[in-house]
């Protein structure tokens, strides 16, 4: 189990469970060539035609809810990575 130390800050001395989870359905063999598919076009939609090395603060929630969007519309009800890791703040 990967684990970080906070520190001393103001959440005390404490441990974070740092691992995030993916939906399942990203795993079977007729889904996944589908979610893949619709991560590129809501890359496209929101990033636009350039690739980004490096997403800017925030913008993969955009990108999930664009890909839940489209997945919605094809009758896939995927989860995004924040909803299956509720415990961990993403950014």
């Amino acid at each position: 189990m990967r684990t970080k130390k906070t520190g001393r800050g103001w959440r005390g001395n404490t441990t974070i469970d740092t691992r995030t989870r993916h939906d399942p359905q990203e795993d079977d063999p007729k889904l996944g060539p589908i979610i893949k598919q619709a991560y590129e076009e809501a890359c496209i939609t929101i990033c636009g035609e350039k690739k980004l090395r490096k997403l800017e603060l925030g913008q993969c929630h955009a990108i999930w809810g664009k890909q839940k969007e489209i997945l919605r519309a094809q009758g896939i009800n995927w989860k995004t990575p924040a909803e299956m890791t509720p415990g961990v703040m993403i950014d």
